[in-house]
């Protein structure tokens, strides 16, 4: 399938599907990029009504903790801080603010668009401690390491990085176990499976059918 708006193609598909889907059936996406595909498409209003598709923990700042992001807005109430994040940290609330309330009150918070910016930054800045904030899976792991293996290279003792990563099979682990998730597939993050592969996923369908 190389046109994925290919309409007689999909169409066909679409048919195929409901010929098969005799009873109930529920599917979870795990990753973002799905869950806007779904919307963005209509998928929901194109299948039969017995495929439900449900979402998951896509977002890694959705599913960040309250407390981990009091811990960020702590983190720039303090002195000769530099505090480095991509956007989408920016607007979620912790307990009382969030990192944009904070930014306009005068705290020195800076959107990267990589973390090799903020790196830079601790290179231009020796006299301030220069934090990056790293929230996400396992895909943002790889380019937050290179970070870190950069300062240690070029002993910029003033870079460092707050982890709040999160991995994905226990995540799933915990849904497949869960009495309540009553999730019949679950439609797996591509991003996530380009970096670790698809082995650490497998489980899923050997353990849980």
């Amino acid at each position: 399938m190389k046109n994925y708006k290919e309409k007689e193609l999909a169409q066909r598909y679409l048919e195929e599907i409901r010929a098969l889907a005799t009873d109930p059936y529920t599917v979870m996406e795990v990753c973002g990029t799905h869950t806007v595909a779904i919307a963005k498409n209509a998928l929901r209003d194109l299948l039969p009504k017995e495929i439900r598709l449900v979402s998951g923990p896509g977002c890694p700042v959705c599913v960040t903790a309250n407390s981990h992001i009091d811990g960020f807005l702590y983190l720039a109430t303090q002195p000769d801080m530099i505090i480095t994040t991509f956007g989408d940290m920016l607007r979620v609330p912790g307990s009382e603010k969030s990192l944009q309330i904070l930014k306009g009150e005068g705290a020195d918070i800076r959107i990267v668009y990589s973390t090799l910016d903020a790196i830079e930054l601790a290179r231009k800045n020796p006299e301030k401690e220069v934090v990056f904030l790293g929230v996400g899976f396992e895909t943002t792991t790889p380019t937050i390491a290179v970070s870190i293996e950069t300062a240690k290279n070029e002993q910029l003792a003033n870079y460092s990085v707050l982890s709040m990563h999160k991995l994905v099979p226990p995540v799933l682990k915990a849904l497949a176990e869960d009495p309540e998730t009553e999730v019949n597939g679950f439609l797996m993050p591509g991003h996530v499976c380009a970096v670790i592969g698809t082995q650490p996923l497998e489980f899923v369908a050997k353990e849980y059918g």
